[in-house]
């Protein structure tokens, strides 16, 4: 199947859809294409949560604003680009104005927005949406659909890679079932979320395999900030969900499968487990910049060390936290209003916390960094924009809770309007609607420099296992020389396999969707064995303290492209 579109939009997340909704609404014909169906595609929908965190300032409070953007430079120690972290904050407050207008309902208290301190914050400024970020997508879908002679949206397609021009992007290969595609644009828009699906312990759908970064690298775009990305505690067993840090506060008991202290061996002297839980109650994910990262270490030495459980957890006791027991607590972390919305979130998931235990572990939640993009979401090729967790430049070695959320309908506008203005100064001819078809042997469609990969017979879960199990081991929280270059090996190693499989009979996306996922984690390792230095969500137990000649983002560009 051969196409034409203004704009090529890659992803049903929360970004791609606020992408195509800009787009279509100044003037361009949009084609949006998701490796799921709409309202399954990416981690903004995916229920792991009992909220979603959502930071925007008041410009009612002087001064509101530009503390927000301040926080954002003051967690990414370095890392960020100021223009862009501006631009996040300045424009985070008009979003909640417009998704209220499409019906996405905040939690209010009497008097306005419920808002809380969240990660890295130095004010309160979070506010929460129940059910996650699944009230946003549906309020977008419900957009989409208002701009059907605008937007055309093609489901279950795997994008393979970015078709590179002399000078420009001009579109992209794909394949929905056994259908292979051809799409060409006048502007491209990356919006495929991030790597989390490298991980075994991921807080991520299936479909979120580090596509995006690993299309842009091949296609010559700069990355940036690869080595950071947000890890932290999540309920393991018997439900997947994130443990927010405000829970830390109520010092839950945390023993291994024999009842040890996990934090036997692990604490400086002076230093108490219920020390290391208070200053977690300020964050979610694990960071060196506190005393906060021994709960992380703890759990993760724990069960690398054969500790945990037979579900591979570690026990962590919550039965103690009754409403007499919370209310009794400091509440500059939100416990008193977020526990009994999470307590009652997970029983109504099976799970009755006071009176039951479950289990922790430490998981992958979200890459910082990504295609690095300027202040109109364009890479540095041109036609190529970005938007999500697979554009970097936003956040830098910690992010903001509830940062990620906003960013995605902050530059996921910019770059449906700016991709949109690109594509009709640049356009090559008249738009094809996705009915038009090809049926030419050897078609551009069945080109690419990866079709070699499509026909291959591979034992995907396999393959995979292996690399999440290497990820989590090596690529978490105790990060080392050793372990990144074990991981490297085995990403070449697993490379070198997949070219050397036999030829099958049938089209595969899900070998690409793999592939991709190697490229982008061999890249994530590659950044992380080259910051030798601890720094926000990198931490090297060989190089444990900051370095000021690491001073500067590492920026990763593919050789001779």
């Amino acid at each position: 199947m051969r196409m034409k579109t203004d704009v090529l939009v890659i992803g049903g997340g929360g970004a791609g859809l606020r992408a195509a909704i800009a787009a279509a609404d100044c003037g361009a014909q949009v084609l949006l294409v998701s490796k799921k169906q709409i309202g399954q595609a990416g981690a903004t929908a995916w229920p792991i949560a009992e909220m979603a965190g959502y930071n925007a300032g008041d410009p009612r409070i002087p001064g509101d604003v530009r503390r927000h953007y301040e926080d954002i430079m003051d967690a990414a120690k370095g890392m960020a680009d100021s223009r862009l972290a501006a631009v996040v904050a300045a424009n985070a407050p008009k979003t909640i104005a417009q998704l209220e207008d499409w019906g996405v309902e905040f939690e209010h208290v009497e008097d306005g927005y419920y808002k809380f301190k969240s990660c890295f914050s130095t004010s309160p400024r979070t506010h929460v949406i129940r059910g996650h970020g699944e009230p946003i997508i549906r309020a977008m879908k419900k957009q989409i659909q208002k701009r059907s002679s605008r937007i055309t949206v093609l489901e279950n397609v795997t994008v393979t890679e970015l078709i590179r021009g002399k000078e420009s992007v001009e579109g992209a290969y794909g394949v929905q079932e056994d259908c292979l595609l051809e799409i060409e644009a006048d502007a491209v828009i990356l919006a495929a979320g991030g790597s989390g699906q490298a991980f075994a312990r991921n807080m991520n759908p299936e479909d979120v395999t580090g596509d995006g970064c690993a299309m842009a690298y091949d296609a010559g775009a700069q990355l940036v900030n690869m080595e950071f990305m947000q890890m932290g505690m999540g309920f393991s067993w018997p439900v997947v969900n994130i443990f927010n840090g405000y829970i830390w506060e109520g010092k839950p008991g945390l023993t291994d499968r024999e009842g040890r202290d996990i934090f036997d061996g692990i604490l400086p002297e002076g230093l108490t487990a219920g020390d290391v839980m208070h200053e977690h109650r300020k964050h979610f994910p694990f960071s060196t910049s506190d005393c906060a990262r021994y709960l992380e270490i703890a759990v993760h030495r724990a069960i690398n060390g054969g500790r945990g459980t037979v579900h591979g957890g570690i026990p962590v006791d919550l039965t103690g936290m009754t409403s007499a027991y919370v209310n009794t607590l400091e509440d500059d972390c939100g416990i008193h209003h977020m526990w009994p919305i999470a307590a009652a979130y997970m029983k109504e998931r099976g799970v009755d916390l006071l009176h039951e235990t479950a289990e922790v572990a430490v998981f992958a939640h979200a890459v910082n960094g990504g295609i690095r993009i300027d202040e109109n979401a364009m890479s540095s090729v041109p036609g190529l924009f970005a938007a999500g967790e697979c554009a970097g430049g936003p956040h830098g070695a910690d992010r903001l809770g509830g940062n990620m959320m906003v960013t995605c309908q902050v530059f996921g506008e910019i770059a449906g309007r700016k991709a949109a203005e690109y594509a009709m100064s640049h356009r090559t001819g008249e738009t094809l609607p996705a009915s038009c078809q090809e049926e030419e042997p050897g078609s551009a469609a069945a080109q690419g420099n990866l079709a070699w990969l499509l026909c291959k017979e591979l034992d995907l879960k396999a393959l995979q296992s292996r690399i999440q199990e290497g990820a989590q081991k090596h690529l978490l929280v105790d990060r080392n020389e050793e372990g990144l270059t074990r991981l490297l090996t085995l990403t070449k190693s697993l490379r070198q396999s997949i070219r050397q499989a036999p030829e099958g009979t049938r089209i595969c996306g899900a070998n690409v969707s793999l592939y991709h996922m190697l490229t982008t984690l061999s890249i994530m390792a590659d950044s992380a064995r080259k910051r030798k230095e601890s720094r926000g969500s990198h931490h090297r137990n060989d190089f444990p303290e900051t370095r000021k000649e690491f001073g500067s983002p590492i920026i990763i560009k593919r050789e001779g492209v």
